[in-house]
């Protein structure tokens, strides 16, 4: 994935490299587009509870993936140069990997549970789903801030790209596909832009037609034509 796109919610006058850019988009956008389903979920239809419980799996699963890469890579940096300066986020990863098993806990309550135990089972995923939501963003806003201070002090841009790097081969494909997706889902049209031009510049061909077709089955069709029309002559939605 070009850096380019990751430095795009840097510091704009230092224009310093921003490890959390990317991927703290994509976790934002899976995480309400998810709390958003769960809230709207016609309870009595099951097709419609399958679908949404698969989703808040899928969701729980890259969150726990994501924590997991940032344990491994992004912590260890701050922990090599500037010791104790992780603390605070892991401890709220080690609640979040609490939590998670919880909400799945409630999810597989609901899908299994019997009707006329629908309601209340709903109701305690629905609050443990948005309490957990509201704890993420709280938490990627003290990363994006704290930890970033520590992690650009300590690292030079390089240093911080080689990082990026390092996470981006440890990713499974399904982990990259998810990622890339909610990315371009949670940018805004100038930066899918700026990430697909990137793409087009620096990949081979065949990861760029990749990246073209996921973003053409990910965006809604108004969404998908703009960036269509910026990567003439790639064909727009009916």
């Amino acid at each position: 994935m070009p850096t380019e796109y990751f430095k795009m919610e840097s510091n704009v006058a230092a224009q310093r490299f921003n490890i959390y850019a990317g991927i703290h988009k994509a976790v934002r956008a899976f995480l309400c587009n998810t709390l958003a389903r769960v809230a709207t979920l016609d309870i009595e239809d099951r097709q419609a509870i399958a679908g949404a419980m698969k989703q808040l799996r899928d969701m729980l699963e890259f969150c726990s993936d994501h924590i997991a890469h940032e344990d491994r890579f992004v912590h260890a940096a701050m922990e090599r140069r500037q010791p104790g300066s992780s603390a605070g986020t892991a401890e709220d990863h080690l609640h979040h990997a609490r939590t998670v098993a919880s909400i799945m806990a409630a999810g597989e309550a609901l899908e299994q549970g019997a009707p006329e135990d629908r309601p209340a089972v709903w109701s305690r995923l629905q609050r443990e789903l948005a309490i957990f939501v509201g704890e993420n963003l709280l938490h990627m806003d003290t990363e994006e801030n704290a930890n970033n201070a520590v992690l650009q002090a300590c690292y030079s841009d390089q240093e911080l790209m080689a990082l990026h790097h390092d996470i981006l081969a440890a990713l499974t494909p399904l982990e990259m596909a998810t990622s890339t997706r909610w990315i371009l889902i949670g940018s805004s049209p100038a930066e899918r832009e700026r990430l697909m031009a990137g793409m087009r510049a620096e990949a081979p061909p065949a990861a760029f037609e990749a990246m073209l077709d996921l973003a053409r089955h990910s965006l809604a069709p108004d969404d998908w034509n703009r960036l269509a029309a910026t990567l003439a002559p790639v064909p727009m939605a009916a």
